[in-house]
């Protein structure tokens, strides 16, 4: 076994077909012994070996660990990470073992890339967030609700789904599919489904695990493209869509957004239903340190109420989405106009304050993903902004701001998608900050 995984690794490697070439007649398996790197690659090639023979030949275990998470997301019970964790815990390690026994290259499993809408993970990488629990459990729920609101207004003809970014797993759509399947609650007839993902490894191993878990009759396509190239003259119903990361930044979910909202039909339903970003003022020793010290959930609400609000930065929902028009500074960047907020008086014993974007994600109905209960979640710091304060070194970037001036917000849509901090000219203490709060926060505060 192990000679003809060396066999294998050689020919996959090029060192046999070199050989075969007569570029050198003998393998120097002396050299190659001593050859770190080899012999990392050789290690990688045995771990899969042994992945693909250690899988479970039976696929009942995969189905049943995605009905038994559906089947405690679409209870009538609060949602928490507490209760859904273990649960998608038995999914994750069922599905990864399908993953491994994909075969898929490695060069296609790491690949990962900036391309014009933003970072593209690689499928190594996407494989593990399916285990942020809430926000698979929140989506699936959202969607599922989304569904039957749908069939009800659409009941005459299946209905379109569409899901860009979707990874490796699918995981805000596929259990719902396996779960209906195995249920009977909507049949093949009823709803189609179009998976779009830029990454070959993603698409491989989506199909895989389509195939395994034997829903194929519910899907239309699975394409391997940029999702802000796909066409259609078909109706669309349905989009999910998720492909942010926390303060809204690196990946490129705005422009993705836009391209699906415009395609969507006019009673479509696109998931999530908000983002809203809102701007504060924070100390980062107690924001980032001092608040992870201890799990006391009393000293975690003290901290973040120690923040100093600035407003809502954006709103992005259907209607936004459907109006947005973003200036275009090359073929390259494009700069969606945000809101503008005013830094308020500081008192002058005030310690060091840094700015955060904080992102809160309205799934469906009421449902919420609130601060720090997702990865996408989690409060960002822009380390450009110096908030009364100069640094002891300046560096390109720096935006140096006091009390009373006045913060404009662009969204950047280019290979490095997030929020743009400008200062405008006109800085007045007493303009704007009770307006923004009062227009702004009817958006953000709803949950």
């Amino acid at each position: 076994m192990i000679g003809g995984s060396m066999d294998r690794f050689l020919k996959s490697s090029g060192v046999a077909g070199k050989a075969e070439e007569g570029i050198f007649d003998v393998p120097d398996w002396g050299g190659i012994g001593g050859d770190v790197t080899l012999q990392g690659a050789l290690s990688d090639s045995l771990r899969q070996t042994i992945g693909t023979l250690s899988a479970p030949k039976d696929t009942n275990d995969l189905i049943h660990s995605n009905q038994n998470f559906v089947a405690l997301v679409l209870g009538d019970h609060p949602l928490s990470k507490d209760l859904l964790s273990p649960a998608l815990n038995a999914v994750y390690e069922q599905q990864l073992q399908v993953y491994k026994t994909s075969n898929i290259p490695k060069y296609l499993r790491t690949r990962q890339y900036i391309s014009a809408s933003g970072l593209v993970l690689s499928p190594d990488h996407c494989v593990t967030t399916i285990r942020d629990s809430l926000r698979v459990g929140l989506f699936l729920r959202g969607g599922h609700n989304a569904i039957e609101q749908l069939r009800r207004e659409n009941c005459s003809k299946p209905l379109h789904i569409v899901y860009p970014a979707c990874g490796p797993f699918a995981p805000l759509l596929l259990p719902l599919l396996a779960y209906y399947k195995n249920h009977g609650v909507y049949s093949e007839k009823d709803i189609s489904v179009t998976f779009i993902d830029i990454q070959e490894g993603a698409i491989l191993a989506l199909k895989t695990l389509v195939k395994t878990l034997d829903v194929q009759g519910y899907v239309r396509n699975i394409i391997c493209n940029d999702a802000c190239e796909y066409q259609t003259q078909e109706e669309i119903h349905l989009v999910i869509l998720e492909a942010m990361q926390h303060g809204f930044s690196r990946e490129g979910h705005l422009r993705l957004a836009k391209h699906y909202a415009d395609r969507l039909s006019d009673n479509g339903i696109f998931l999530p239903k908000r983002i809203s970003i809102t701007a504060s003022l924070s100390v980062p020793q107690r924001e980032y340190v001092d608040q992870w010290k201890t799990m006391d959930d009393a000293l975690h609400v003290e901290i973040q109420q120690e923040r100093i609000a600035l407003g809502c930065v954006l709103n992005v929902d259907l209607p936004f989405l459907r109006s947005m028009q973003a200036q275009e500074l090359d073929e390259y960047t494009h700069l969606v106009e945000c809101e503008t907020l005013t830094i308020p008086p500081l008192e002058k014993d005030v310690s060091e304050q840094a700015l955060l974007f904080h992102t809160r994600v309205n799934v469906f109905d009421d449902d919420w993903l609130g601060e720090y209960e997702s990865g996408i979640t989690h409060p960002l710091r822009d380390a450009q902004v110096c908030v009364n304060f100069t640094p002891r070194e300046t560096l390109a970037g720096d935006l140096l701001v006091a009390s009373g001036d006045r913060l404009t917000f662009y969204y950047c849509m280019n290979g490095l998608p997030g929020f743009l901090t400008t200062k405008t000219k006109d800085s007045l203490v007493t303009v704007g900050l009770s307006d923004s709060l009062g227009t702004c926060l009817e958006g953000c505060s709803e949950q």
